[in-house]
């Protein structure tokens, strides 16, 4: 079955997708090892994994891309890709959505953000209009009819105003959408949105439990940066360890054993094929 058959079933499934946020192809392979039906790849930790820069708008569609294809190689999961604000116009809006069909996500979200967003910040909004037409063309864009089109509302970031954000995800919901994404919506105005709108509803999640967002009604929760900013934490201890004492205590309580290492990797398989085609001889039993 295609990933796009895949999400489109997961949405009908009841209970909420837990999609994690993945910054590169491990930890994507990690989140499907783990038996999540789904995951998420964020500009934040594209930009700042790849080139360490933050979600300014400084990554370019290519970039976005090469990142989504090395990670959709990697995992059989459907994978929610954010393509930002599709790099432009309408007419590059639909170039971006085909790419990244062709790459093997099974949707992305597209938001009306004018590019250069600092969060907390406020920032620009495209007119509702120009954002209208931008879905419009990701919606006709799509050649495969289970491909997902997202649409991002960043009104609450710049205005403030979950009226404008309504207004505005009505807006998209016509334009085709099938799943809205309301950024900054708090889980006590969640249930009210989801009773609101005609289609499913996405949220980042950070730390709510599960349960109490599908007591609201969420139907896909991205965990959009924490697998990264776990191993942020744990790299940068363990530097700082080795820096200020010159060695590494307990590192093998660090590390994972290097036979489970080798499995994620495909180290194991490869060994195997090696030795299958000739170029290593069988291992040596002692």
């Amino acid at each position: 079955m295609k990933a796009t058959a895949k999400f489109r079933a997961l949405l009908k499934d009841d209970g909420l997708i837990m999609a994690p946020g993945a910054h590169d192809a491990l930890s994507a392979r990690l989140a499907e090892l783990e038996g999540f039906p789904a995951v998420y790849l964020g500009g934040l930790a594209c930009a700042a994994s790849m080139l360490c820069l933050p979600d300014q708008s400084q990554i370019t569609m290519t970039e976005l891309l090469q990142h989504t294809q090395r990670v959709a190689a990697a995992v059989n999961i459907p994978i929610i890709a954010d393509i930002d604000d599709g790099g432009g116009n309408a007419l590059s809006v639909r170039r971006t959505v085909r790419l990244f069909e062709a790459a093997g996500v099974a949707a992305v979200h597209l938001e009306d953000h004018v590019p250069g967003k600092h969060y907390g910040r406020g920032g620009q909004l495209f007119p509702k209009e120009v954002a209208v037409q931008k879905l419009r063309a990701a919606v006709d864009a799509r050649e495969d009819k289970d491909f997902v089109i997202i649409a991002r509302c960043d009104a609450l970031g710049v205005s403030g105003s979950l009226d404008e954000a309504m207004d505005r995800a009505q807006a998209y919901v016509e334009a085709g959408a099938d799943i809205i994404f309301i950024a900054g919506l708090q889980l006590k105005d969640m249930a009210s949105v989801v009773t609101a709108l005609p289609v499913p509803l996405l949220n980042v999640v950070r730390d709510t439990p599960r349960a109490d967002l599908e007591k609201a009604g969420l139907k896909v929760g991205i965990y959009y940066a924490q697998s990264m900013q776990v191993a942020f934490k744990a790299v940068r201890d363990m530097l700082r360890e080795l820096r200020e004492t010159g060695t590494i205590s307990n590192l093998d309580g660090r590390t994972p054993v290097r036979e489970e290492f080798n499995d994620v990797v495909g180290g194991t398989e490869g060994t195997q094929l090696a030795e299958r085609f000739g170029i290593i001889g069988p291992a040596v039993r002692v």
